[in-house]
């Protein structure tokens, strides 16, 4: 059954954010989501500049966003301790963070390593998330829609499946194979 008024991963994307003081837009919009399944915050990657860190409630107002927090209440990404990182998930199909500047690497590749937008192994099948459902509220995560194989869909709730389990394996820890195809001559 499909949450009442959910908001989907991929329709965050150039989003409108209405604060107490200014409206901005911001191309990406991103729940970081803790093993509870709920959303400490969000990071807006704006269209100019370094991510940005939301730590306050949004609503969904038709096609934006609305919080009473202002702008200056933004923070940056790097305000956040790696060591907290390493206790989230996000998902981002698109890998906006391999064109983000301005923010230390330490930061960059751990926000990678909590990208769930890799394949993960669950009941002996290979799934590969397709998006995330989220509350009106982003304040927690609702479902997981994954696909296994090429026509057959799965939905994860909480409680399901283990969130920080579908984090990307450390390249010398991974168990799926990579498949490379040789190049014609």
């Amino acid at each position: 059954m499909r949450p009442e008024g959910g908001v989907r991963q991929r329709g965050l994307v150039d989003r409108r954010i209405v604060f107490s003081d200014e409206e901005l837009a911001a191309s990406y919009v991103f729940p970081f989501v803790d093993r509870r399944w709920r959303v400490p915050f969000v990071v807006l990657a704006l269209s100019a500049g370094a991510p940005l860190v939301l730590d306050g409630p949004l609503r969904v107002d038709q096609f934006r966003f609305r919080t009473a927090l202002r702008t200056n209440d933004l923070r940056r990404i790097e305000s956040i301790p790696l060591e907290d990182l390493e206790q989230l998930v996000h998902y981002d199909p698109w890998w906006v963070f391999r064109r983000v500047s301005g923010i230390g690497r330490a930061w960059i590749e751990a926000v990678f390593a909590t990208n769930i937008a890799t394949p993960f192994r669950y009941g002996g099948r290979t799934h590969k998330v397709r998006d995330l459902i989220f509350s009106a509220e982003l304040d927690r995560l609702e479902e997981i829609e994954a696909r296994v194989g090429l026509f057959r869909s799965v939905t994860f709730h909480p409680g399901d499946v283990e969130l920080l389990s579908l984090r990307p394996a450390p390249r010398a820890q991974s168990s799926l194979r990579t498949v490379r195809t040789a190049k014609a001559l």
